[in-house]
Parts: structure tokens; sequence; C-alpha cells
């Protein structure tokens, strides 16, 4: 490897770190959120939540009491829609849809933030392999759990230094 090379890869990582870049699933928690408590009743959604905090290295607790800030999922549906039928009026599609309202505050119950997710999937669906179908969905469905995970994750990072008024931490939530 030139000399060159060397100095180009010492600079992209230099400013890759520089500028916040973190590698998927490790998003770093503001220790203003820690312990941090987890709300919901969506047992597989909490699941992928605890796992997606434990691994940024947030301190998770059970006990709302003892925590700093509580992620209160308050209201998760999951729905499963006919998206397409055939000339016959078989269906032919689903539509697998799963939203999410939720909220975090802080150990005084002040509001840090109160957002909503919406994530859509779609698969074919053919009556002569109804088992495969089913994994199909089963598989959809844990994706759209880690991608809810991910996008609450990306969004509790933002929180701490919005609170605090830090520069580039205006709140965005995608929809």
């Amino acid at each position: 490897m030139s000399f060159r090379a060397l100095i180009q890869i010492l600079v992209v990582t230099a400013l890759a770190s520089g500028c916040g870049f973190h590698l998927r699933g490790k998003l770093p928690i503001s220790e203003r959120l820690q312990p941090i408590a987890v709300s919901i009743s969506d047992r597989g959604l909490r699941d992928e939540m605890v796992k997606a905090l434990k691994a940024s290295g947030a301190d998770v607790v059970s006990d709302e009491t003892t925590a700093r800030a509580v992620l209160d999922m308050y209201d998760v549906t999951f729905e499963r829609k006919v998206n397409t039928i055939d000339t016959r009026g078989k269906v032919t599609g689903y539509k697998l849809r799963y939203d999410v309202k939720y909220r975090v505050v802080d150990e005084k119950d002040k509001e840090l933030r109160d957002a909503k997710l919406k994530i859509e999937k779609s698969y074919n669906f053919d009556p002569n392999q109804v088992l495969q179908a089913k994994k199909e969905e089963e598989a959809l469905k844990e994706n759209m759990i880690e991608e809810l995970a991910r996008r609450i994750m990306r969004q509790l990072v933002t929180i701490a230094g919005r609170a605090l008024g830090l520069p580039g931490s205006r709140e965005r939530v995608s929809a």
C-alpha cells in the first residue's frame, strides 16, 4: 500500500468518526436518558427495543421508578389487510402494517418526545403454498420490528442534544 493511499484512508476515517458516524446498531444513548425503562405490551417489539438499547451501551431497567427516562410505546397496532385479489376474487397479496405511538419522559415526567411511526410491507400470497406464505409473513413482521427499533433508536440519540439546545439536534420524525 502506498503512503498516499494510507493517508487517504486515515483522512476518511478521521472525517467519519469526527462527524458522529457510527456503525448500524451502535448509536450512543445520552447519559441523561439512563437508566431507561421500556414500557410496551407488544413483547416482540419490547425485546427488540431492549436488545437495541443494550447494544448501544444503554443501561436498561425494568422498574420505571428507578429509571431516569421511560420509553413508553403507548399505542402499538399491527394489522394484516388484503392488498390484491385476482379476477375470481381470491386473495393474491397482503399488506402488513405496524403503527407505533410512543413518548419519552424523564424522571420529572417531562415529555422529551412524542412521536408516531408507521411501517408497511406487502407480500404475495399463493393459496397453494400457505406454509411458505406464513413464513414470509413472519419474516416480514420480524423485519418491521427491527426497523421500528432502529428508527426509535435514531430518534432517541437526538433527544438529549435537543433538550439541551445543542446545534444540529433539531427534531425530525419520520412517518
